[in-house]
C-alpha cells in the first residue's frame, strides 16, 4: 500500500557475469599452466651428441687460434714500429707513435720506456709500469684489482739497451675477437683460469662461473704428445645440460708462451635437439593458450558483459521511474534490441504518463459549471 512491495530488496547479491568469467579464466589457466610447466619437461639426462659437443670444441680452438694471432701480429707491428724511432728526437719519436697509434686501432696507449722504467715518449691513454728487468717476457697482463686488465706488449728498441717500445692493447679488441654466433658466452682465461677478455660484460681477473669449467681449462692445457689441445665438455647440473670446451693457445709466436686458454660454453638447449624442441612447442603451447585466453575473455566482456551491465542499469533506472533517460542501443545485436525494446517501453510509459496528467485538466471545467 505505501508503495514499497515493488521495491527491488536492498543489498542482494549481484554475480551477474563476471562470475562465470572469473571461474572460467580460472579453469583454463588451471589448464594452460601445467602443459607449458609439466608436459614434455627435459631434465639432465637429454642425450646430447657428439657431434655437437666435437663442434663446440673445434670452433672454440678456432677463436683461440685467432686471437693467439692477433697477439702476435701485435708485437710484430711493434718491433716494426721501434725501428723507425728516433730516441734523441721526442717530437719525432711522438709523431711516430701517434702515426702508429691513428693506424693501429688495436692499441690504447704507445710509449717508449727508458732502461730505468721512466716514459721517454708517449701517445694515447694512460700508461702502465713496465719493467724489464723484472718480467722479461714481451707480452704480460696486469692491472689486477682495476676494472679491467691491461694486456702489454713490448719490442726492444733496436741499439738503445734497456728501452722498450710498448703498446697496450685495447679490452674491446679482444672481446671482439671473442664474439661468435651460436658459440655461446666465450672468455680468454690466464693459467689460472682468471678471465682476461670476454664475448660478453666480465669483471678483470673474475673466476669462471661454473665449478667444472677451471677443471676443463687445466686439462686443456695438459700436454699430450707435442703440446697441449683442445677439450671438450658435456656438464649435467640438475636439470640443465651445459656444453663445453676449452683451446689454449699452441702453435708459433710469443702469445703461444703466455698459458692462455679460450673457454666457451653454451645451454644445450639452444641446440635442434628433439626434446627440447618438444618443450619449446610445449611453452609455447601454453602461452599462446594463455593469450588467446586474455583476447577472447577481453572480447567477451567487451561485447556481451558490458552491454549487459549498461543494459541492467538503464532497466533499473527505468523500473526507479526515469523517463528523461533516452536509450540510445549502440550495437547491432540482441543486446541492442533489448535497449532499443527499452526505449519504446519509455516512450509508451511517458506517453501515458502524459495522457495521464491531461485528464485532469480536461475534466476541472466542465465539473465547475453544474
Amino acid at each position: 500500500s505505501d508503495g514499497s512491495a515493488g521495491a527491488r530488496p536492498p543489498g542482494r547479491f549481484r554475480g551477474g557475469a563476471r562470475g562465470p568469467l572469473v571461474l572460467t579464466a580460472v579453469l583454463l589457466l588451471l589448464w594452460c599452466v601445467p602443459v607449458g610447466l609439466l608436459l614434455n619437461r627435459t631434465d639432465g639426462t637429454v642425450s646430447i651428441p657428439a657431434v655437437m659437443v666435437n663442434d663446440q670444441r673445434d670452433r672454440t680452438d678456432l677463436v683461440a687460434d685467432r686471437a693467439r694471432r692477433a697477439l702476435n701480429e701485435a708485437q710484430a707491428d711493434l718491433v716494426s714500429t721501434s725501428r723507425l724511432l728516433d730516441v734523441d728526437d721526442p717530437a719525432g719519436t711522438e709523431t711516430v707513435l701517434k702515426n702508429a697509434l691513428r693506424e693501429h686501432t688495436r692499441y690504447q696507449a704507445l710509449y717508449v720506456v727508458g732502461a730505468n722504467g721512466d716514459i721517454v715518449a708517449r701517445a694515447g691513454g694512460d700508461t702502465h709500469p713496465w719493467s724489464a728487468e723484472k718480467d722479461p717476457s714481451l707480452v704480460r697482463v696486469s692491472g689486477q684489482g682495476e676494472k679491467r686488465p691491461v694486456v702489454q706488449a713490448g719490442a726492444p728498441v733496436p741499439e738503445r739497451k734497456g728501452m722498450t717500445l710498448v703498446g697496450e692493447v685495447r679490452v674491446e679488441f679482444l672481446n671482439s675477437l671473442l664474439k661468435r654466433p651460436g658459440l655461446g658466452e666465450v672468455r680468454i682465461v690466464n693459467a689460472d683460469a682468471r678471465t682476461l677478455a670476454a664475448s660478453d660484460g666480465f669483471r678483470a681477473f673474475e673466476g669462471l662461473p661454473k665449478d667444472a669449467l677451471p677443471d676443463l681449462v687445466r686439462a686443456a692445457n695438459v700436454r699430450v704428445g707435442a703440446g697441449p689441445l683442445e677439450n671438450g665438455l658435456l656438464i649435467r647440473d640438475g636439470g640443465a645440460v651445459t656444453v663445453a670446451a676449452a683451446a689454449p693457445f699452441t702453435g708459433g709466436g710469443i702469445a703461444a708462451d703466455l698459458g692462455w686458454t679460450v673457454v666457451s660454453w653454451q645451454d644445450a638447449g639452444r641446440f635442434e635437439i628433439t626434446a627440447y624442441e618438444r618443450e619449446d612447442r610445449s611453452v609455447l603451447a601454453s602461452l599462446l593458450g594463455i593469450a588467446l585466453i586474455v583476447v577472447c575473455l577481453g572480447w567477451i566482456h567487451l561485447v556481451v558483459v558490458r552491454p549487459l551491465r549498461a543494459l541492467a542499469a538503464a532497466a533499473e533506472k527505468l523500473a526507479d521511474g526515469d523517463l528523461k533517460t533516452v536509450h540510445y542501443p549502440r550495437y547491432q545485436d540482441e543486446v541492442g534490441a533489448v535497449v532499443r525494446s527499452l526505449e519504446l517501453i519509455r516512450q509508451q510509459l511517458q506517453a501515458r504518463r502524459q495522457t495521464q496528467a491531461r485528464r485532469p485538466a480536461e475534466t476541472r471545467p466542465g465539473a465547475g459549471g453544474r
